[in-house]
């Protein structure tokens, strides 16, 4: 059986994994239905990643070659 996956919240720590670097951030914001993020990195970057329903992860800008969501425990 799939593991739930846990819900986002503003406050959130996350990775921002690029495809050479990782970045620290914070979610900032969270749509109604959770499938689009605001982010705000360490480096001062604001960014928006959508959930992909091929994938189950966030996306930049939902795009499968945009940087990746990782979230902290």
């Amino acid at each position: 059986m799939a593991r739930p996956r846990a819900m986002p919240h503003v406050g959130d720590s996350v990775t921002v994994v690029f495809l050479a670097a990782r970045v620290g951030g914070v979610v900032t914001g969270v749509e109604v239905d959770a499938r689009r993020l605001e982010v705000d990195t360490e480096d001062g970057q604001s960014l928006v990643f959508s959930l992909s329903r091929a994938t189950g992860t966030f996306l930049l800008g939902g795009k499968q070659s945009g940087a990746r969501l990782l979230f902290e425990k």
